[in-house]
């Protein structure tokens, strides 16, 4: 493992049953009838509703864009929202939805950055807005820092979104200290550190969060089988470390 001599343990109890800890998930494809979201409306609810039971009060609803292969475009995200909040108003879910995306890192991406186009960001109650991309799991893209430059060129903050579970970073952990020098924050995915999807994808998250690089935390969540896990990673210690260090999720309501 090419950082697991750096990972320190940590071993402070964790809260046995942790409320409200984080009242916003960054990262959630909740959204209806989309090529990566929930196969309906009355689906996307009842996710919603046990995420509310967890004390969430807000979700960040993300779609993938990413050219030939996510086609969703703007228009088709915020069609979506539109159908996921009306039938919301209907129930007593005491959970508010906001919509972003995740942009794919490739030539397309810097097309829609330079062109100036309308761009699905999150953090409007805050005085930074934040645009969260992804990028390939395998290599590190050709693209990567004209598309950051790009980014903050527009006043945005890039956020990149699992970080931990790329090949090339947990290869060259270094590398994520780079990319957060040159501005980047970084969004971790709950279940990495429970080793979902793999147990380098947990050595590297634990090892951002003793270094403190990780901003925000999202669950991911796009079906019901993935409750059980969510409920118990959130009593592991490095979720409490998390936490302790000091998280962006909260500043979002």
């Amino acid at each position: 493992m090419a950082f697991g001599f750096l990972t320190r343990s940590y071993t402070k109890n964790a809260k046995a049953d942790p409320v409200s800890d984080l009242r916003v998930d960054v990262h959630a494809q909740l959204l209806p009838g989309s090529q990566d979201g929930t196969d309906s409306v009355e689906h996307s609810i009842s996710l919603l509703r046990e995420l509310a039971a967890l004390g969430f009060q807000k979700v960040i609803a993300t779609l993938h864009i990413m050219d030939g292969f996510y086609q969703n475009t703007t228009d088709t995200i915020f069609a979506a929202a539109s159908r996921l909040k009306y039938e919301l108003q209907k129930t007593k879910i005491n959970i508010e939805v906001e919509v972003a995306a995740e942009y794919f890192v490739d030539i397309n991406l810097l097309r829609i950055l330079y062109s100036n186009a309308e761009l699905l960001t999150f953090g409007h109650t805050t005085t930074e807005r934040y645009l969260l991309f992804d990028t390939s799991l395998v290599k590190r893209p050709f693209e990567l820092d004209k598309v950051i430059s790009a980014i903050q060129q527009r006043n945005l903050v890039p956020v990149l979104s699992h970080p931990e579970q790329y090949i090339y970073l947990q290869k060259n952990p270094e590398a994520v200290r780079e990319l957060h020098y040159q501005g980047v924050k970084f969004q971790l995915n709950l279940l990495s550190l429970s080793g979902q999807p793999s147990r380098e994808a947990r050595h590297l998250a634990e090892w951002m969060i003793d270094q403190r690089l990780v901003s925000f935390i999202g669950t991911d969540t796009y079906h019901e089988t993935q409750l059980p896990a969510i409920k118990q990673t959130r009593k592991l210690p490095y979720y409490q470390k998390a936490i302790d260090n000091g998280l962006l999720n909260n500043s979002l309501l």
